[in-house]
């Protein structure tokens, strides 16, 4: 049904805003995070829980987990973000951003988070994180397996309507994009 929902709606913020309930309760996890590649960095574009209209920019690095995630392109389930040697399991820099939860007062245990690759260049198009599993304990095996299915749905949905993703490495590439400069 989601898949069917994803690939029947024509905007893609629509796609995002209307089914991060739904990947919640497909995931049966508490909040859902959909991060957006900007530059050197990935930006929440999704964020299910949080009452803010700040936008979380991390860059892509070891020093947070979806930046992680990213750098790395691998998916990663943690069944507990505050524990240092299971961070130090995936990568000795990896750390968790504590920051959102201090400030908010919510406390994360879990994340399940995955790379959204495009499908044929398998160019870096964002970040999904879910966080919290009800069940408590890590995701199980069905919904790393089901992260995977939907990365790639939600991948094959934005190549159809962007195209091939450009990513910008200089601050004038988006001048050069838009045929504004050579």
């Amino acid at each position: 049904t989601v898949t069917t929902k994803i690939h029947a709606t024509s905007n893609l913020d629509e796609i995002m805003l209307d089914l991060g309930m739904e990947f919640c309760d497909l995931f049966d996890c508490e909040r859902f995070t959909l991060y957006a590649i900007d530059g050197e960095h990935i930006v929440s574009k999704v964020k299910t829980g949080l009452t803010t209209f700040r936008d979380l920019k991390l860059p892509i690095d070891a020093h947070s987990v979806a930046g992680y995630v990213a750098q790395t392109r691998r998916s990663v389930n943690l069944a507990d973000v505050y524990d240092e040697a299971e961070l130090r399991r995936h990568s000795t820099e990896l750390r968790f951003q504590r920051g959102v939860d201090q400030r908010t007062g919510y406390r994360t245990r879990q994340m399940l988070v995955a790379p959204l690759l495009a499908v044929q260049s398998h160019e870096l198009l964002g970040v999904v994180q879910f966080i919290n599993h009800r069940g408590g304990g890590p995701f199980p095996a069905i919904a790393v397996d089901g992260v995977e299915q939907l990365c790639d749905t939600l991948s094959v949905a934005l190549s159809q309507r962007l195209g091939t993703p450009q990513l910008l490495r200089g601050k004038y590439d988006g001048l050069v994009a838009e045929a504004l400069l050579s």
